[in-house]
């Protein structure tokens, strides 16, 4: 991309429009899930990266989560990361670029997550984005409703943009 900001050229490998299929799980779950997500990551001019997010039901299409908000990446291949999750979290990360054996990957801690007074109640989140194979892979790990840290989402998706 032309006239990306220093600050975002190293997460140049997320941005586009991402398009594929996952499977979610949770122990208060009655069973594992199969879902349909598309990712947008996109650098408007500024060093920040708009994310968006949206997944439905594979088996009736229904609406599943939405989520939108900003990753800002500060220098030494640090992210501050705010999101907005439909279902009433708002939750701040702090996370990495890591070049690890397989590859250059992204990785996100949750630090606070504030809730409206129906939402769900999630302690911890963490999240990995990689691409491999010309794929973005990504895994979520929630501690929520007295659960422990553990897997809830992962997913491969394809690049459409």
């Amino acid at each position: 991309m032309a006239d990306l900001p220093e600050l975002v050229a190293p997460y140049e490998f997320l941005l586009g429009t991402w398009r594929g299929e996952g499977v979610g799980g949770y122990p208060t779950l009655e069973a594992d899930f199969r879902y349909g997500e598309e990712m947008t990551f996109a650098c408007y001019g500024k060093p920040v990266i708009e994310f968006h997010s949206e997944s439905w039901s594979l088996d009736d299409e229904r609406p599943l989560a939405r989520q939108t908000g900003f990753w800002r990446p500060v220098g030494n291949e640090r992210l501050e990361v705010v999101l907005s999750i439909a279902s009433g979290l708002v939750e701040v990360f702090y996370g990495e670029l890591v070049n690890g054996p397989a590859g250059v990957h992204v990785e996100l801690t949750s630090d606070v997550i504030a809730h409206t007074e129906t939402a769900k109640q999630v302690q911890a989140d963490k999240r990995l984005y990689a691409v491999r194979g010309g794929k973005l892979m990504y895994a979520m790990e929630m501690a929520a409703v007295e659960q422990q840290l553990q897997a809830h989402l992962s997913a491969a998706l394809d690049r459409v943009s």
